[in-house]
């Protein structure tokens, strides 16, 4: 049976630097997990994004995950953005693919949705004025 996550917990160091270059907003990010079982797993990764209106940022991404001495090496190129859908509630989206193939040696089709909450931002709204 194969698994699904590796064994323990993880903890990731990472790095990561913004820019703005004209109408791109540019973000680079880099970083390691120190696992307590398992490979050391490097992460790179880099997103130019462009804010379409008040509230639609689209994104596009490469990114690679690397275990040291061990599979995944995984490479995926997607698209995604967020819609701000009301204060303090924005619609996260993303498509994309591998590069590289899984453990079977295809390439994978990945994507998901969410909503992130911004408490800060929700919070003030309902919190009066002294």
């Amino acid at each position: 049976m194969r698994r699904i996550a590796r064994l323990g917990p993880r903890f990731l160091l990472p790095v990561e630097i913004s820019k703005k270059v004209g109408p791109l907003d540019l973000d680079f990010e880099g970083g390691y997990f120190f696992p307590w079982h398992g490979p050391y797993e490097r992460i790179l990764g880099f997103v130019a994004g462009h804010q379409m209106t008040p509230r639609l940022e689209l994104d596009v991404e490469i990114y690679n995950d690397r275990a040291m001495a061990a599979l995944p090496h995984d490479t995926t190129f997607d698209f995604g953005g967020r819609y701000k859908l009301h204060k303090g509630f924005i619609l996260l989206f993303m498509a994309g693919r591998t590069f590289s193939g899984n453990w079977s040696g295809q390439p994978e089709f990945l994507g998901y949705f969410g909503i992130q909450i911004l408490w800060s931002n929700y919070g003030r709204e309902l919190t009066p004025e002294p």
